[in-house]
């Protein structure tokens, strides 16, 4: 999925709450979302970071459930290293919590590697995943002589080719691979989040092994570079005044964030800027150099999937996803929407990380005071992989910690809100937000 630090802006405001600067950061996501917040006293509409909301977070609206995979009919490969290896590997945020839950879901395809440097060899052990999610586990070696690290990353290139002899490129700009140690073994654990996946060959390439060091001297350049971008476009149609508080981070009062992405696409300034990333780093010499590719096919094991209709959009249920399409104007400027997938069995399942990052105990009581929401345990929450907006399609999708059959979701109730400024009492919990409505989406009977 395409990355752009500009897409944050998109629903954002001015009027309501400013337009954060990007600036001196490197162009990173997690960098540039707390410029936003810092600038908002986290109080700003929703902005989208792969569609996980902060604010509506705190809010306390749990989204997606999980089963256990009990019954199910899924069974697992046996390839290089087997299961054990597979499970071994699995190291950081990119890894479920009980991985041993995914064990009929994973798939250990033979796949060899061409390499320019015969001192280090990758092995894939590894993946699981649907047509909206995977997640692959590499193996790295290398010979005497040869000292890997942990914490060396790789710039990599993925390309999704079809049946049909179709190919895309999934655009990693900016995005490099963790090497992980543990227990004296080195590996890469590499998360997907794309729909339409099933079926199709994965080209992986991975391309130099860097220092951390190395990666943020390069994005601190590449910032510059794009920085400079910036203030040309502002120089041209707003004149050279206009750039007297830009140390500030303050941008003039008539910019237009539409205008400005806008321009970005005509100039095509994100080519221009993974151009001048590929300089960089072809400018660094790497700890460790030489290219190291594979292909793979994403066959994975899953329950066939659910698709429904509702007023305005779609539901698709699959084993490890959900994926909901609904209409624009339930998440725009002045819109906010949730979710909450409820199993039969009662469970549903909220981002216990992003619940602890936002706020803590405190988004237990919000929970609770939802209505359709209660519960005395949280037992009954089961925290999320990951959950993404696929761009292309304005859909958002929920990755499951662990399987779930498709047939064992009872509900899908959208939660959606109003902005009514920032005096607003709140009553939903989401500061400036009113519970506008609560819709049954998608229902089993």
């Amino acid at each position: 999925m395409k990355w752009n630090c500009y897409d944050l802006f998109d629903h954002y405001n001015t009027e309501k709450n400013g337009v954060p600067a990007l600036k001196e950061q490197p162009i990173r996501t997690d960098a540039v979302l707390e410029r936003v917040q810092a600038q908002t006293a986290a109080h700003s509409q929703p902005h989208k970071r792969s569609r996980i909301r902060m604010t509506k977070w705190a809010a306390g609206i749990a989204a997606a459930a999980v089963l256990v995979t009990g019954g199910t009919t899924l069974a697992a490969a046996a390839g290089v290293g087997g299961l054990d290896a597979f499970f071994h590997s699995l190291i950081g945020e990119e890894t479920p919590e009980s991985p041993e839950k995914l064990a009929v879901l994973v798939a250990t395809p033979d796949a060899s590697f061409d390499s320019t440097n015969q001192d280090v060899q990758f092995t894939l052990l590894g993946m699981y995943g649907d047509d909206s999610q995977a997640m692959l586990s590499f193996q790295v070696t290398a010979k005497d002589g040869t000292a890997l690290q942990d914490g060396f990353k790789l710039p990599y290139q993925l390309t999704l080719q079809g049946t049909d002899g179709s190919s895309e490129a999934l655009d990693c700009y900016g995005k490099t691979a963790d090497i992980r140690e543990k227990d004296g073994a080195y590996y890469i654990n590499l998360r997907i989040n794309r729909t339409d996946l099933q079926g199709k060959t994965l080209d992986v390439t991975f391309r130099n092994f860097y220092t951390e060091a190395q990666i943020s001297q390069i994005w601190s350049q590449l910032t510059a570079y794009d920085d400079q971008l910036q203030q040309d476009y502002v120089r041209q149609n707003f004149g050279e005044d206009a750039l007297k508080g830009w140390g500030n981070g303050e941008l003039p009062a008539e910019f237009d964030v539409d205008a400005w992405k806008a321009y970005r696409r005509e100039n095509h300034l994100d080519q221009k800027c993974s151009d001048r990333e590929k300089e960089l780093y072809a400018e660094t010499d790497g700890v460790i150099s030489g290219s190291w590719h594979t292909s793979v096919t994403l066959d994975f094991a899953s329950a066939a999937p659910i698709t429904a209709e509702f007023d305005g959009g779609t539901v698709t249920l699959q084993t490890l996803s959900a994926s909901i399409a609904a209409p624009a104007e339930w998440d725009d400027q002045n819109h906010a929407v949730n979710y909450v997938i409820t199993l039969k069995d009662g469970r549903k399942i909220f981002d216990e990380l992003m619940a602890q990052y936002t706020a803590g105990d405190e988004m237990l009581q919000r929970i609770h005071a939802l209505p359709g929401c209660e519960t005395d345990t949280i037992e009954q929450y089961v925290p999320l992989a990951d959950n993404y907006w696929e761009k292309d399609s304005a859909t958002d999708v929920f990755c499951y910690s662990e399987p779930i059959d498709p047939a064992e979701v009872e509900t899908i109730t959208a939660y959606r809100f109003a902005f009514a400024g920032e005096d607003s009492d709140g009553t939903s919990g989401l500061s400036g937000y009113d519970l506008t409505d609560r819709t049954v989406i998608y229902s089993a009977q």
